[in-house]
């Protein structure tokens, strides 16, 4: 029995034009890992050597700033990469933490191994670097969000999103992520509840 599941196989061979002929070089590399609700994948300051994508659950980035308060900045669900960007340019320590919020599994791959696979391979290389570009992208379109739009137009967009389910996160997380108090989501969710 495969190792990848036929989903996660389509969504990955859907991010390039080559077809991907050598699962089985991928499939060598990597393993299996759950996650329970709360626990962390990686935290601040750990050196993680892994590439992970996610099976099943839900995961959140996020920072602590000076007072000692979290600040969600990223979500992460099903089919999703989590890729730790100081790790693969810099290697050193994470600057982020990365929490599953809902029991999770991921299939994770030594970073190393992936860099000789991605020498072997050149279609994992173009998946690799799709996978860099719709993450910079993902952020960059946050960036501009902030920018360009009040927290309830970002609510909104965010409920509309295609690349995350936000019944299944925590309202504080969401908040957080927003840039929002809890009671001001709470305030907003109401509004927009009234006017459908």
């Amino acid at each position: 029995m495969a190792l990848i599941s036929d989903q996660l196989r389509s969504h990955m061979q859907s991010m390039v034009s080559s077809p991907i002929e050598n699962w089985q070089g991928l499939e060598d590399i990597t393993n299996i890992k759950n996650l329970r609700k709360g626990e962390h994948y990686f935290q601040h300051f750990d050196s993680c050597d892994e590439v992970a994508i996610v099976s099943s659950g839900l995961f959140r980035f996020y920072l602590i700033d000076q007072e000692g308060e979290e600040k969600t900045y990223s979500f992460i669900q099903e089919k999703g990469f989590i890729v730790d960007f100081f790790l693969t340019w810099e290697n050193a320590p994470s600057m982020v933490s990365c929490q599953a919020i809902e029991d999770s599994t991921v299939y994770t791959i030594k970073y190393s191994a992936l860099v000789e696979l991605m020498e072997k391979d050149r279609v994992w290389s173009d998946v690799y670097r799709e996978i860099l570009r719709r993450a910079y992208m993902s952020k960059t379109k946050r960036e501009i969000e902030f920018v360009l739009h009040n927290a309830k137009e970002r609510l909104k967009r965010c409920m509309r999103s295609k690349h995350l389910d936000v019944s299944r996160v925590p309202k504080t997380y969401l908040a957080s992520y927003l840039g929002i108090a809890p009671p001001s989501l709470s305030r907003l969710l109401r509004e927009i509840k009234e006017s459908n």
